[in-house]
């Protein structure tokens, strides 16, 4: 249980608060440490350490509560998470073993969070199936214009695609269903060794805009939309937008609803008409220069 404990709370750490070494995937890597109190759980593997419970030692440290509050403002790097995890956070027997070895959660006055935690569990079992063995990851830590998940593309496929999916807002819009599908442009890098992945992604992105058979050109409806650096509307509720390569952005597709409303069905019409994008990925093309 402590290995599947490990993983469940490694879905929680910011995507971008990952070791900038070892991998993504949410199981333990190298010797699981394991310490446990009447009041916590402390486990660690070769890239970082995660609490939950009372107490401080901890490279990430999640608060056992009766309800699913804000513990702080944020944004901040590691340290207490932004969210409180309740019982409902949990599958069933994780829930039971975890009382059983930490007690009953109090209940922890502040902000609830509970619609928010709804939200996201419910936008996760509706694409999950669509997404296979992708890793989903919270975003709700040490981001000012966003909450969510960030979906990352199987490891076996040597891509740093990722899909955000939540909800967004910033100065000039307000609240309402976000959504990206995005790559790192050649040579931008978070870690020396993406390089590889980078570099297959660089191929994976003129094969997605390519004007005869690309995936995203045919959902454009338009064989020549990457030919000009400009955003390229899609045929969705909101704001979803196309935006070429030559943009030199990370996003590829761009997407706002018009609401908080019905974003779980927003968010699962765009990764339906994204398939056929996602399946590129999985392929290793050669052959082909950036442009």
């Amino acid at each position: 249980m402590e290995r599947d404990l490990f993983a469940r709370l490694w879905e929680e750490v910011d995507f971008d608060d990952h070791p900038l070494s070892g991998g993504h995937q949410p199981f333990p890597e190298g010797e699981l440490k394991i310490k446990m109190t009447p009041n916590s759980i402390r486990l660690e593997d070769a890239r970082l350490s995660l609490l939950i419970g009372e107490g401080n030692d901890a490279d990430s440290i999640h608060r056992w509560a009766a309800n699913d509050v804000k513990m702080n403002e944020g944004p901040q790097r590691m340290g207490v998470h932004r969210w409180s995890m309740s019982p409902q956070c949990f599958p069933p027997e994780m829930r039971q073993w975890l009382i059983q070895q930490i007690g009953e959660p109090e209940l922890i006055e502040g902000e609830s969070v509970e619609e928010n935690r709804r939200l996201l569990a419910d936008l996760r079992l509706r694409l999950e199936p669509m997404l296979p063995n992708w890793t989903w990851h919270l975003e709700v830590d040490n981001k000012t214009d966003r909450m969510g998940w960030y979906v990352r593309a199987p490891e076996s496929w040597c891509s740093l695609f990722t899909i955000f999916v939540g909800l967004g807002w910033n100065q000039n819009i307000s609240k309402r269903g976000f959504l990206l599908f995005e790559r790192a442009p050649p040579g931008e890098l978070d870690r020396p060794d993406e390089d590889e992945a980078n570099r297959l992604d660089g191929l994976r992105t003129v094969a997605l805009c390519n004007g005869h058979r690309g995936a995203l050109s045919h959902l454009a409806n338009n064989m020549e939309w990457a030919a000009n650096p400009h955003a390229y509307k899609l045929q969705f509720a909101g704001d979803v937008e196309l935006w070429p390569p030559s943009m030199g952005r990370w996003p590829l597709l761009h997407g706002r609803s018009e609401s908080t409303e019905d974003v779980v069905d927003w968010s699962a019409n765009i990764i339906e008409a994204l398939q056929p994008a996602i399946s590129t990925l999985s392929k290793t093309i050669e052959g082909i220069s950036w442009q």
